[in-house]
């Protein structure tokens, strides 16, 4: 039950990264993982409940009375029944983290490249820039001789104004770019973090379920053997023979 608890807490932290998917499957009903997670929560109940009154229900019944045998084998299948459907909520969980895993790599792999891309430009356009200042900075010299060539400055200082503006938005993009990929690598580790918790906690609780098939197994056969021993008797004491009384000493 503590894996259990661990799990299904780990489920819900996922869950409310999406709360607009969680709305969503609010409004048309309980996703499928949901529906695992109420079974194996129930199933577990279900168990325990039988399994803590197991002793007290044994222990008012004689060894070879059936209904002993009865309550181990009912306590048994419902341990049988809480591990086929705890195991098939970590493995849906485990799918669907490994999906969101998935996006997560492909979303950080898209935005990445942006970012480079912004970067080139921004370069590219700081060597534009510089072109243009250059060019503007002659024809001030020469428009001071030669007022022709106002119109040409006016011009460039536009075009060095537009040149400004796309560096802006480049300077922009790269900023929410950066901003988008550490929320993204925040929630990708999150999520390798959440499958690599479901693979141990799918682990742990298989070898916890094989302790308990062969704790339930080791029962029933112990009840059986007491009540084979109780219908076969116990034999008397072995007494050493008693001499004659002539050669008693």
């Amino acid at each position: 039950m503590r894996i259990l608890g661990v799990c299904l807490l780990l489920a819900g932290a996922a869950g409310a990264q999406n709360p607009a998917q969680n709305a969503t499957q609010n409004a048309v009903g309980p996703s499928p993982l949901a529906a695992l997670e109420q079974a194996a929560k129930q199933k577990t109940a279900d168990w325990d409940t039988l399994a803590r009154n197991l002793d007290t229900s044994i222990l008012k019944l004689l060894p070879c009375d059936p209904k002993a045998a009865a309550a181990i084998t009912e306590v048994s299948r419902a341990s049988d029944a809480r591990v086929a459907a705890v195991m098939a909520y970590l493995e849906a969980a485990g799918r669907q983290t490994a999906l969101q895993t998935g996006a997560a790599r492909r979303v950080l792999a898209s935005v990445q490249p942006l970012g480079a891309d912004l970067s080139a430009e921004k370069s590219d356009l700081a060597q534009e820039q510089s072109g243009i200042n250059g060019q503007i900075a002659v024809l001030a010299d020469s428009g001071q001789r030669r007022p022709a060539f106002n119109g040409a400055q006016d011009a460039l200082r536009q075009v060095a104004a537009l040149a400004q503006q796309r560096s802006d938005a480049a300077d922009s993009g790269i900023s929410h770019g950066d901003a988008a990929a550490g929320a993204v690598r925040a929630l990708l580790d999150q999520l390798e973090a959440h499958e690599a918790a479901l693979k141990e906690a799918q682990a742990a609780f298989e070898v916890e379920s094989a302790h308990w098939s062969t704790y339930y197994t080791t029962r029933l056969a112990r009840a059986q053997t007491e009540c084979t021993v109780t219908k076969g008797g116990v034999a008397a004491p072995v007494r050493p023979p008693v001499p004659p009384p002539g050669k008693q000493k």
